[in-house]
């Protein structure tokens, strides 16, 4: 599965690793040009393996899911039915946003847009993490949208019956595979808020819905699809 995987995303894998491998070079650079204790103190008060912690443990994977690398999860029931939701850190970033969902009866496609989240007046596409028809969407997200809170649970957004679900599994993630790419993306996502950090941190030190936004106003669903693979 992993072999699989990494071939099918060597170049995301290799922004990401560049993203947190930059930013180890920033901090040893800029402890060297300040010199003395008193720089390395303020160094250490932002040290890159705390806050790339820190960002990692905000966004969660559960068991019973497979993971997307463009952040749409899936899980399978017993008869069959596949059902398809946004990860945390999708939410996350873009959120509080609304859902464009296909409409029931349509074919979606594993690695092909299928909907999109849309906050102020830009949507951002998202890509399905399975082949099949849609049997079903979640319309309590249109009058009720803060279930999308509930990520992994009322937060759904449509169910598929797929034709393939075994072949497309092997693209997917699954448990602790599942949550080392999540913390990759909090890593990659770390590298480029750390100077930013209290902009997307509300009371308490958790993350604000809509980092995206946060950290670029103007040009926050370019930054999106980055990490959507879109």
């Amino acid at each position: 599965m992993i072999h699989d995987f990494l071939s099918m995303y060597p170049a995301k894998l290799l922004e990401y690793a560049t993203c947190v491998g930059y930013l180890l070079c920033f901090v040893g650079f800029w402890k060297y040009v300040q010199g003395g204790k008193p720089a390395e103190a303020r160094a250490e008060a932002h040290e890159p393996a705390t806050v790339r912690q820190a960002v990692s443990e905000w966004f969660t994977v559960p068991d019973g899911i497979y993971l997307h690398p463009g952040h749409a999860w899936a899980r399978i029931s017993a008869d069959g039915v596949v059902t398809v939701g946004i990860d945390d850190f999708a939410h996350k970033l873009v959120g509080p946003a609304r859902v464009e969902l296909p409409s029931a009866g349509a074919a979606v496609v594993q690695g092909e847009p299928a909907f999109a989240l849309r906050a102020d007046t830009r949507a951002v596409d998202m890509l399905s993490p399975v082949d099949g028809t849609v049997v079903e969407v979640n319309r309590a997200l249109s009058d009720n949208p803060e279930k999308l809170d509930d990520t992994y649970g009322a937060g759904w957004l449509f169910r598929v019956k797929p034709p393939r679900f075994a072949a497309n599994a092997k693209q997917l993630l699954q448990g602790a595979s599942a949550r080392l790419w999540e913390a990759a993306a909090g890593e990659a996502l770390a590298a480029r808020l750390s100077p930013e950090l209290g902009q997307v941190l509300a009371d308490g030190g958790t993350p604000v819905h809509g980092i995206a936004q946060e950290l670029d106003p103007v040009h926050w669903d370019e930054l999106a699809r980055k990490f959507f693979l879109t």
